[in-house]
């Protein structure tokens, strides 16, 4: 209880030094507070797409951007939409994004993150670290039930990357993709061809979908862009057609002024000349609505695509992140199976010292990337933290039951066992 009020100050005093560096993304809940404005304060949560949606402004990308870029980003909607002249703006965080933890501790899952944490206090969060324990149970079942385990991760591994196969073919808009071509031994011939023929169906029917969709677009903007012409060419014309009836107004003027002609000629003529003059107006508002409604078609085609992009580039990130997850899984199931194949008992933190791996899985605006870590290394918001056992056939001093100095040179999770 001591230690964990210790944590808890230490997490609470670093909270106010690090929040204004503090980059946003999805799942961070904000509060906004706008000095005057009766709709606020209020909390929004970063959405998806890395945006939050607010009163009268609508959604204001977030992602990234910290409390002051933030309080700005909103200040200058407001200026720029002439709301509030002088908007004065306040971003504060409500709740972070959790991180997860997952591996040989004693409560793997997702914790509400706080800025300053490092490793160890994840692991202490988490119940601290616990390697694999057979306790009274059988070790023969409690190995079944591991291999069970990792059939089914394995099944959802391969699943993904056909996930990712049909997500990749999709940006490229082909009609088909390359499944990948190591499929578990677990699967099925009739499981692999389900999955694939699953994705490959959802490929057919998203493309046709986006492709009627940009097809509309287009077949709008054509007919938008042969509208402009159309009305650009008519004007052109009554110009062409007002120049002349002008010259001919002139010129019955200056026989009226020879008395060649009567007024009443003239007269005619002004007439026409006038009602010409008010056609060709006409005509001049009928092309800027012709070119403003080509524009308009323009922009939908060109906001359909960037949607599309980002909504497939935001899954794909989705798929790896659970990839990554699934991964993970596989490889703490494959180190416990081994652990407790080979030693069937259970060792403190402190035993396996030297022997324990710790990995960061982090996905920052762009990429994803794994980070070996040790205790101290900083947590960030979004984390995906895996801590699996390095154990290797010199780990234990044979059949004395105590602890050989850790040695991982050569360590190894040797995947035959998984098999046997």
């Amino acid at each position: 209880m001591i230690a964990g009020l210790a944590i808890a100050f230490v997490l609470l005093t670093a909270h106010a030094s690090r929040a204004d560096g503090y980059a946003f993304d999805t799942g961070d809940v904000l509060r906004i507070s706008v000095i005057g404005e009766a709709s606020y304060p209020l909390d929004v949560v970063v959405d998806d797409r890395g945006s939050i949606s607010l009163p009268m402004l609508g959604d204001i990308q977030a992602r990234g951007l910290t409390t002051v870029a933030l309080s700005q980003a909103i200040e200058h909607a407001f200026r720029q939409q002439k709301l509030i002249l002088e908007p004065f703006v306040k971003v504060e965080i409500g709740q972070y994004r959790p991180f997860f933890i997952s591996g040989t501790v004693a409560h793997p899952g997702s914790y509400p993150f706080q800025p300053g944490i490092t490793v160890r206090h994840a692991l202490a969060i988490a119940g601290g670290f616990r390697a694999s324990a057979v306790g009274n149970t059988e070790p023969a079942l409690q190995i079944a039930d591991l291999r069970s385990t990792r059939a089914n991760l394995a099944i959802e591994e391969y699943r993904l990357k056909v996930r990712l196969a049909r997500l990749q073919a999709e940006i490229r808009e082909d009609k088909s993709f390359v499944a990948p071509a190591d499929p578990p031994i677990e699967f099925g011939g009739h499981l692999i061809a389900d999955i694939i023929a699953s994705e490959q169906a959802q490929l057919n029917a998203r493309l046709a979908a986006y492709q009627d969709d940009i097809s509309y677009l287009q077949t709008s903007l054509d007919r938008a862009k042969k509208e402009a012409d159309m009305v650009a060419a008519t004007r052109k014309e009554r110009e062409k057609t007002a120049n002349l009836q002008l010259e001919e107004l002139q010129s019955a003027r200056s026989l009226r002024e020879k008395g060649l002609i009567t007024n009443s000629n003239v007269n005619s003529a002004e007439r026409a000349h006038t009602s010409y003059r008010a056609e060709l107006a006409q005509t001049e508002l009928q092309q800027e609505q012709a070119q403003q409604e080509m524009l308009n078609a323009q922009s939908e085609l060109r906001k359909k695509r960037q949607s599309h992009e980002v909504e497939l580039i935001g899954q794909t990130q989705d798929t790896q992140v659970e990839l990554g997850k699934v991964q993970s899984q596989i490889r703490y199931v494959a180190d416990k199976l081994l652990f407790i194949f080979t030693y069937g008992e259970q060792r403190t933190f402190d035993d396996l010292q030297g022997s324990v791996k710790i990995s960061i899985f982090r996905r920052d605006q762009k990429i994803a990337h794994d980070l070996v870590a040790d205790e101290n290394t900083e947590v960030k918001a979004g984390d995906v933290i895996e801590v699996s056992l390095a154990a290797n056939k010199g780990f234990y001093a044979p059949d004395s039951g105590t602890m050989a100095p850790p040695n991982t040179e050569g360590a190894a999770t040797q995947p035959g066992i998984i098999g046997q």
